[in-house]
């Protein structure tokens, strides 16, 4: 075991999750910050004893601004409490097909992850920034990266390539690369301690259900499926993301006229909810719908309606379903999301237990009936502890190939 503490960095484009771990991967502190409205920067979270952490700056920030705040805290929280940082790790979105385990990030690495910058546009950058201002707070700290995607390299070739010529593009391979893969790990994981199982005898599908929602297809322990595609906006109805969409929408608003900065902004930040019912927040929205607002109600009939489609699908592939797992803030905060999805489904052999899912326990648990032919799980997401094990076990010598494992 290591002799020192593990800090994981978790950048997007509105808000940074980070958590320091000890050598036993017991959280030592968390901080959060929100930069995602004009309002200002709110950070919160907990120090070393366990006591509150709340800045709130009154002035727009932006993610370097951000991360000053953020890497600023880090760095007084472990002088002040002489903790030793052996590592820092970082969740990164995209890894393309040269990734596939955790890796220890060095000038070639970082000039690599530059030319991802075109795949995920939304998420690589930031996740670079996270990378290059940690290391000039913590300069000379090992630094790696855990990439999102290198869970569904599984995804066997019929599944993952597109129905259009290879090779289009000289920049970019065009391939479902998928993402989610850290949170959809975790559900593995978590599942398999739960029902006291072998992850590798485990078939399930894995909802993370968020600002960013996807649904994954688990055989034996290994992705073979998902809806996220060559980007993050492919699939289920998101926040602001369309989701799977006629591509000849795209092509008709491009001749009338319409930018390609214009096309991005719409289908990535203006679509889903957002673009059905003017709001992104699932909370507002099943406010709203409570109060019988026509668009609110229409936003969650689409929303669950193309989950339940996927699950339908993914039920067709892999026969037997060990468990439903739904995860992320929506998926695990949203019994009435939950509910709905799951309404029609017991021929599938899902039946959920009402009171079961109307209860908040904050715990990982199990809502669905004693005779449900699949188990119903709502698993909480824990992305930093997994890259924390992840470099953990490269640092103990132990393999990372098989992103399935602890």
């Amino acid at each position: 075991m290591i002799g020192g503490c593990l800090l994981v960095v978790n950048v997007g484009s509105t808000s940074i999750k980070s958590r320091l771990f000890s050598p036993d991967l017991q959280p030592h502190t968390v901080l959060t910050a929100d930069y995602g409205t004009a309002a200002g920067l709110v950070v919160e979270g907990k120090d070393t004893h366990g006591g509150p952490i709340y800045h709130c700056i009154n002035t727009a920030h932006n993610t370097s601004a951000a991360l000053t705040v953020v890497l600023n805290q880090w760095r007084q929280i472990i002088t002040d409490n002489n903790l030793p940082l052996v590592a820092i790790g970082h969740r990164v979105v995209h890894g393309a097909s040269w990734f596939d385990t955790v890796t220890p990030i060095n000038a070639d690495v970082l000039d690599r992850l530059r030319q991802l910058d075109c795949y995920a546009p939304l998420h690589n950058p930031f996740n670079r920034l996270g990378i290059t201002m940690a290391a000039e707070f913590f300069r000379g700290t090992t630094q790696f990266a855990v990439f999102d995607t290198a869970f569904h390299r599984s995804i066997p070739e019929y599944a993952g390539r597109y129905a259009i010529p290879d090779r289009l593009s000289d920049k970019v391979d065009f391939y479902r690369y998928g993402f989610h893969g850290i949170s959809c790990q975790h559900s593995l994981l978590a599942t398999a301690k739960l029902l006291a199982r072998d992850p590798a005898t485990l078939n399930l599908i894995v909802l993370h259900l968020g600002g960013g929602a996807s649904a994954t297809a688990i055989r034996a322990g290994a992705s073979i499926d998902t809806s996220m595609g060559f980007s993050p906006t492919e699939g289920l109805m998101m926040a602001g993301r369309c989701g799977d969409l006629d591509p000849m929408i795209v092509l008709t608003l491009q001749k009338d006229g319409m930018s390609p900065e214009q096309l991005d902004n719409l289908l990535n930040k203006n679509s889903g909810l957002r673009g059905i019912c003017g709001d992104a927040d699932m909370r507002g929205i099943l406010q709203k719908a409570g109060q019988h607002d026509p668009a609110a109600m229409l936003a969650l009939d689409m929303f669950c309606y193309r989950i339940k489609k996927y699950i339908g699908a993914y039920c067709a592939i892999l026969g037997e379903v060990c468990a439903l797992v739904f995860t992320g803030g929506i998926g695990e905060h949203a019994p009435e999301i939950r509910s709905r999805i799951l309404t029609g489904l017991e021929p599938l052999g899902f039946t959920i237990d009402n009171q079961a899912n109307r209860q908040q326990t904050g715990q990982n648990s199990d809502i669905s009936e004693a005779a449900s032919r699949s188990r119903i799980l709502v698993i909480h997401a824990e992305e930093e502890r997994v890259c924390a094990q992840q470099i953990l076990n490269f640092l103990d010598g132990k393999s990372n190939d098989n992103p399935r494992g602890e």
